[in-house]
């Protein structure tokens, strides 16, 4: 059995190589999905989730250089 490990938002901004301001903005829009959130300041996202996320976004990223 493998358990999710959780990720914080700063490492999810890490992994994504975005700033806070458009990091926060993405998640408004419904770019990245909403957090688990435990309590009013404990929040996190699934590994599996970020993985995901990060791959989509490395995608996109990528065409866009390309053209």
């Amino acid at each position: 059995m493998s358990i999710d490990k959780r990720v914080r938002a700063s490492e999810f901004m890490n992994l994504l190589s975005v700033g806070r301001t458009k990091f926060y903005r993405m998640l408004k829009r419904g770019d990245l999905p909403m957090p688990v959130r435990l309590n009013e300041k404990d929040v996190y996202w699934h590994e599996s989730q970020v993985k995901k996320e990060v791959e989509k976004h490395k995608q996109e990223s990528d065409n866009i250089a390309c053209t």
